[in-house]
């Protein structure tokens, strides 16, 4: 249960309404609101992410991938363009066609459902710990990521369809939900980490190139306390598409702890949400302090850039690191 877990900071954590949807300012190009949920299947191979959003006019769209060695070569992506939503519609019954989301407005749980021709996918999430707020920062949360953000590790229980194939899932998931400025031109690169060890240790960071500056957010729950991250030692190994392979850390909180990290990835997808930027999927085996979890790592490339390097075989990272 999420009141379980003490916090550092009692501004760690959000007021439960900010778990429904916010009001958006039209004189600000780039203002959005939008919440994925991230799941980890890797006995089967699978990773998944579900995406919706809704802009400063008014429109709403979202999307669903699978990737990994039990979809196949090819992800699937499965998209539903933007379209006006009423100013009534909350996130506690969010319906885009055969795409809906309900959240309990508590931040404690959700419910999803998508229904295509060729997947069927519903679950229900459960939050293992109080949302992190990126405001609670000394420094706030930056402001072309979001006038605020939250984090929040769980678990979900569902089922996926894929053709005659049908899962049952019993997974490590993620949820995060930002509202503001969302400005994917000003981020140079970044990573996105989330992991987690059953109910009980989870880990995020995001540690992201901006305004000619390194910027860091993120927390650790460990021993029944969340504390905020306030520094870590980072290092990755990429493949010949620059692709994420492994990732090592180790990372310091506020409440003087320090946690180690590796992430082996076995599954790989993309996701482009502007045409300036591109997210590199990975779903992973995890290992915190040395016990074994699921984690997840979006690594953010300025697309021209990408496309730059994976075109100059001398720049590929050589097998091995």
């Amino acid at each position: 249960m999420i009141e379980n877990f003490r916090l550092t900071r009692p501004e760690l954590t959000l007021d439960p309404r900010n778990d429904g949807r916010h009001v958006l300012d039209p004189a600000k190009p780039h203002d959005r609101e939008s919440v994925p949920f991230i799941v980890n299947i890797p006995e089967e191979g699978i990773s998944f992410f579900t995406y919706t959003w809704v802009n400063c006019e008014g429109r709403a769209g979202a999307v669903v991938c699978l990737f990994g060695p039990g979809i196949g070569e090819e992800q699937i992506t499965l998209g539903l363009p933007e379209r006006p939503i009423s100013d009534e519609m909350d996130f506690s019954d969010w319906r885009i066609d055969a795409f809906t989301m309900q959240h309990d407005l508590q931040f404690r749980s959700a419910e999803f459902a998508f229904t295509s021709d060729e997947v069927d996918l519903s679950f229900t999430f459960e939050g293992s710990h109080p949302p992190y707020a990126y405001s609670a920062h000394k420094d706030g949360c930056p402001p072309f990521c979001a006038d605020d953000r939250i984090e929040q590790a769980g678990r979900v229980t569902g089922t996926l369809r894929l053709g005659d194939r049908t899962i049952a899932f019993n997974a490590a998931a993620h949820r995060d939900h930002s509202w503001g400025t969302r400005d994917w031109t000003a981020m140079v690169g970044y990573r996105w980490f989330v992991g987690q060890v059953g109910a009980d240790m989870s880990d995020h960071f995001w540690h992201l190139n901006a305004l000619g500056q390194m910027h860091l957010r993120g927390y650790i729950v460990k021993e029944g306390l969340m504390a905020e991250i306030s520094g870590i030692d980072i290092s990755w190994t990429l493949d010949e598409q620059f692709r994420q392979k492994t990732l090592d850390a180790t990372i310091a909180d506020e409440a003087g702890r320090t946690t180690s990290l590796r992430a082996e990835f076995f599954s790989h997808g993309v996701l482009i949400p502007s045409p300036d930027l591109t997210l590199n999927e990975a779903g992973a085996r995890m290992w915190l302090d040395g016990a074994e979890g699921a984690g997840w790592l979006e690594f953010a490339w300025q697309t021209d850039y990408l496309r730059h390097i994976r075109s100059i075989p001398e720049y590929a990272p050589r097998p091995g690191g």
